[in-house]
């Protein structure tokens, strides 16, 4: 039976696809740092997407907030992210983009500030926002709704992937 602290895998997910990324730009490969880019990119939407749309609710109505875990700071937290995938974005898919050897070093510089506030992220969910739904709606209901967040996650990085891929 799935719980909503199973939907966390999707983070341990997230780091290994940044660390595809960045391996691919240490190497030089612009081809597979531009596809390992979109593969992060498209799971980091979803997965925050699927959070937003589905847990957020629910963890506000239960009034399960808590001074280091409330929705206001973990729709900020999303709104970061996003801000900093998108810039990203801008920076690899960039027409004249090339991965030489000053260009490298800027790229793997400038995810560091996405990949610390990923890291941030993490803690503060596992710590106190699945745990939290968990623990709160009991195993039947967080099962309902880890499986219904799942299904959007899913559904919301093929659609991610379909608009930005063509």
């Amino acid at each position: 039976m799935p719980s909503c602290q199973d939907l966390l895998e999707s983070h341990a997910d997230l780091a290994s696809r940044l660390q595809h990324h960045l391996e691919a730009v240490v190497m030089g490969d612009l081809d597979a740092a531009r596809s390992t880019f979109l593969r992060f990119a498209a799971l980091l939407f979803a997965h925050s997407g699927s959070e937003d749309e589905v847990l957020i609710p629910v963890f506000q109505q239960a009034e399960l907030e808590s001074n280091g875990c409330s929705v206001a700071i973990l729709q900020k937290e999303h709104a970061k992210l996003r801000r900093l995938v998108t810039a990203e974005q801008e920076r690899v898919f960039k027409d004249d983009a090339t991965l030489d050897a000053p260009t490298r070093i800027h790229w793997v510089e400038s995810m560091h500030m996405l990949k610390e506030v990923l890291e941030h992220h993490d803690m503060r969910e596992r710590a106190a926002f699945n745990p939290v739904l968990d623990q709160a709606l009991g195993a039947e209901k967080a099962s309902a709704l880890a499986a219904k967040a799942h299904a959007v996650e899913v559904r919301l990085e093929a659609d991610w992937l379909a608009q930005h891929s063509a």
